[in-house]
């Protein structure tokens, strides 16, 4: 193996812990999401399940969802804007995720660094690595979708076939998922720090991976097992948030108190923003950790 990927994720945590100016970036990474093993707050609310029907933007949406039914014109407008906050919801992910290559890459070859100059970068890579996330996603759903339809139109049909038919597939969209997972990180990295042509991207990411195929799959675990801690952490803190959210969002709920509303808001905008601190920690050392392989094959 070239690399120890104990050594690489331990530099990766050095270069978060050490260049503050990273955290902004980790926050709005967390937040909107940033490679293909990005946590994103925006599917993932902080918000324990049993609560969300008392939280305010459930509210809001129950509200919504009250003023359009019944009126196509409304409802298409509602839906329309979800589509275009989810979209720029993907592109302030994808941003993110340039800006945080190109600075890490800054740190680790000992350049002048810091977070105007990561952003001045992010700006010029932006276009190409939201048109990747966006091929990404799409790559995603093309392999999920027999998975689905295998699903529906079986399930009901027996036991034995449904159930080894969708191991298959589900195996399958497993090695896809890592597959891509790990093509989206080489590309992006040849875009934003070797500024290649998307097409150009795309070869030599797959050329890159046949040759230190074992190194990728083993960032691609350590990447995971980044992912898998952060969740982790992700559950302990909705657990102690648990408590006093539900007081505030319960009295709220009851009382409808101008005072307790605003709370109650507040609450929430508070307990998104310590979720996104807590998870960007994690997202922004995956991503060093994939910048940091990266950079190492290429010196061989």
């Amino acid at each position: 193996m070239v690399n120890d990927g104990f050594e690489v994720l331990k530099r990766a945590w050095l270069h978060v812990r050490r260049n503050r100016y990273l955290w902004p970036v980790a926050f709005v990474m967390a937040l909107a999401g940033g490679g293909a093993q990005g946590f994103s707050l925006w599917a993932q609310s902080p918000i324990p399940r049993g609560l969300t029907s008392a939280n305010p933007t459930h509210k809001i949406g129950a509200m919504i969802c009250d003023i359009a039914h019944g009126n196509v014109a409304l409802e298409a407008m509602f839906i329309i804007a979800g589509v275009l906050m989810g979209i720029a919801v993907l592109a302030t992910g994808a941003f993110a995720q340039a800006a945080a290559i190109d600075a890490v890459s800054d740190i680790e070859n000992e350049r002048p660094s810091g977070l105007k100059n990561a952003l001045r970068r992010a700006r010029e890579y932006f276009p190409q690595i939201f048109a990747l996330t966006l091929g990404y996603l799409l790559v995603l759903a093309a392999f999920a979708a027999p998975l689905s339809l295998f699903w529906r139109f079986t399930g009901k049909k027996g036991f034995v076939f449904p159930c080894f038919g969708a191991l298959i597939l589900c195996v399958g969209f497993i090695v896809v998922l890592i597959l891509a997972g790990i093509m989206f990180e080489l590309t992006a990295r040849y875009l934003v720090l070797e500024g290649k042509s998307m097409r150009e991207s795309v070869r030599l990411a797959v050329a890159l991976f046949k040759d230190y195929s074992r190194d990728m799959l083993v960032a691609w675990l350590y990447a995971m097992a980044i992912t898998f801690m952060g969740a982790i952490t992700m559950v302990i803190l909705i657990t102690v948030l648990a408590t006093p959210l539900s007081w505030v969002f319960t009295v709220a709920d009851r009382h409808h108190n101008v005072i307790f509303v605003a709370l109650s808001a507040s609450s929430f905008a508070i307990a998104w923003a310590i979720a996104s601190a807590t998870a960007g920690v994690f997202s922004i050392t995956a991503s060093s950790l994939w910048t940091l392989v990266f950079i190492d094959m290429l010196r061989k």
